[in-house]
């Protein structure tokens, strides 16, 4: 047997294990002790919330969790030890670990992450909203422009130099929810392993394509040199709180900031391809933002374990400068989330206050909002934002989709007018990505990204409606020049963040 090793007893009687046992010898992970058995008895037999003592190795260190896939309270127990779990407490001193623990992970060598604080950083992410469990899985849920959305506590798997993500996601309605598993692979560096892949379920959707790009290779690599061009420059500093331990290479900083664009940039054109039966509150149409959101912010939370706390002046969104840029003041509180109501060429819109995720080290800031036409229909007419900017402000990624109350349920190969993504290349040239990233081309003809957006999203609205006989409203169409508003008083609030 190595010094790597680790048993596990089912009862106590203070000072050794009795009754079931079971030994591990050598670097592993356990992901549901509810399919292992007890060995040295017979009746009761599967380990799962069923250990009260643990002891461990010269060269052992166990991470054990109260829920199975790595979830749940966890506590890190090193070499050497013979741990009484009834007076042992998981790392947020919520409660002892006696009987409770459901999977581990198993280590020859002190872990180099704290998964724990990762995950404690990723629900500081989420301010206001509600912890609970659900399912025997821990999960917090929270409004996000209007509608509610929750996210239940990732799993988080070390093995070797790659730490390996898994998080669930959903759009809770009343019927069905929508549900989305977010999964990828880091190193310890901080970099992509191979790729971000989300799966969907989307209620009353007949289709919705897995998603996964690869950020090696593939004509999105266009628009991630130019991510590479905006977050050139920045570093990110490391102390021990005395002097200057190391200093992180750019490149390194530079590639976070470029693979959080692509998968902003992909996203929402493959997953807006899928079809929708039946349009509601905005909420599934602002679902793959929030997935958006979520893989930005686990990826930060990682960040802020691997490299401490971002030494940089921290971004912000200063909501005094947006209101200001709408010209509107103050902010409305009767719907779930603040909000503010103007009016564009007559026509009456609705602005929530904006969800953002700043990138680690200054590298930018990814923003997203619902827009709603008011109208007497039983429900709105909904417009979803989904934005790159740069520390700057300047907007340097846009796509936006539009959500149309008055298209029929049983127009059953419905697909949701979508713009495509309007970035820029590492030379500053404006492109357009489209069909999943499998397409990309250079735009010509315009000044902006915001000008090129909205022609492209009004083209798709009108075909939308030629296509299947949707008879658009000027109220509708008007609202894509009513998402330019937000849009750069968005880039302001930042900007002055």
């Amino acid at each position: 047997m190595s010094n790597c090793n680790l048993t596990f007893y089912k009862k106590t009687d203070g000072k050794k294990g009795t009754d079931g046992y079971k030994n591990y010898d050598g670097p592993q992970a356990v992901a549901d002790l509810s399919k292992v058995l007890w060995d040295g008895i017979t009746s009761n037999n599967d380990m799962k919330d069923d250990i009260s003592w643990v002891d461990t190795g010269s060269q052992a260190w166990v991470r054990v969790y109260s829920k199975a896939n790595f979830q749940g309270r966890t506590a890190l127990i090193g070499p050497d030890q013979h741990v009484n779990m009834k007076t042992f407490r998981d790392e947020n001193d919520e409660d002892d670990m006696d009987d409770t623990i459901e999977s581990f992970q198993l280590y020859d060598h002190k872990p180099d992450v704290n998964t724990s604080t990762i995950i404690n950083n990723l629900l500081a992410l989420y301010p206001g909203s509600v912890r609970s469990r659900k399912n025997n899985r821990y999960e917090t849920e929270w409004y996000a422009q209007d509608s509610q959305y929750r996210i239940y506590d990732p799993s988080i798997q070390l093995s070797g130099n790659t730490l390996s993500f898994s998080m669930d996601l959903d759009h809770i309605q009343l019927e069905q929810d929508d549900h989305a598993v977010i999964t990828f692979s880091m190193d310890l560096n901080g970099g992509f392993v191979d790729q971000i892949k989300v799966t969907y379920d989307i209620a009353d959707a007949t289709q919705v394509p897995e998603w996964a790009i690869k950020l090696i290779d593939g004509t999105i690599e266009a628009a991630k040199y130019g991510a590479m061009a905006i977050a050139d420059g920045a570093v990110i500093v490391l102390t021990d709180g005395v002097g200057v331990v190391a200093t992180v290479e750019i490149n390194r900083l530079i590639k976070y900031t470029a693979e959080a664009l692509t998968f902003c940039v992909d996203h929402l054109n493959i997953v807006l391809g899928a079809v929708f039966k039946l349009q509601g509150d905005g909420g599934t149409a602002n679902f793959p933002a929030i997935v958006s959101h979520g893989i930005a912010r686990l990826i930060l939370a990682y960040y802020q374990e691997l490299y401490g706390p971002d030494p940089h002046d921290a971004l912000g969104f200063n909501e005094q400068r947006f209101l200001n840029t709408l010209d509107k003041n103050p902010w409305q509180y009767t719907k779930h989330n603040p909000f503010v109501e103007f009016s564009e060429n007559a026509y009456s819109y609705r602005s929530y206050y904006p969800d953002n995720t700043f990138f680690y080290a200054k590298g930018g800031a990814l923003s997203t909002v619902k827009i709603d036409a008011i109208t007497n229909n039983r429900i709105d007419d909904h417009l979803v934002l989904q934005a790159v900017f740069d520390p700057y402000g300047k907007l340097f990624a846009v796509a936006g989709c539009i959500d149309i109350f008055s298209v029929k349920n049983n127009t059953s190969d419905y697909t949701m007018p979508a713009s495509g993504v309007f970035a820029y290349n590492a030379e500053g040239t404006m492109i357009h990505v489209f069909q999943g990233g499998e397409e990309v081309t250079e735009v010509q003809g315009y000044d902006s990204l915001e000008t090129a957006f909205a022609d492209s999203l009004r083209s798709a609205l009108r075909q939308a409606g030629d296509e299947y006989d949707i008879k658009l409203t000027n109220q509708q169409i008007t609202m894509i020049d009513a998402s330019i508003r937000v849009l750069k008083a968005m880039g302001e609030a930042i900007a002055n963040g």
